[in-house]
């Protein structure tokens, strides 16, 4: 069983979730706000999200977001990758 890079695939996963953030920020930008609620509250199970609904975001906003979706991914794809090798040595062939 061939072991996984740690480092690339969080960074992998890092950079993959970094462009699905700018994609959806702009497709959010572009999409008027009651259907961008309206698909929110589908994704998160009805919970009604209109009421904190932001109407803009600045670019602090953008940064801190793009910054911190790239952490998150990035410790998973770390996490991900260990427990794959380390799974796989105890019970991969």
């Amino acid at each position: 069983m061939e072991k996984l890079n740690a480092n690339v695939v969080a960074l992998s996963l890092g950079f993959t979730t970094t462009v699905l953030y700018v994609i959806c920020l702009a497709l959010v930008a572009i999409t008027p706000i009651p259907v961008v609620v309206s698909f929110v509250n589908a994704l998160q199970h009805s919970i009604d999200v209109s009421n904190i609904v932001a109407k803009s975001i600045s670019a602090t906003g953008i940064i801190f977001g793009i910054a911190g979706w790239f952490i998150i991914a990035a410790a998973t794809g770390y996490i991900f990758a260990f427990l794959y090798n380390w799974l796989g040595q105890k019970f991969g062939r």
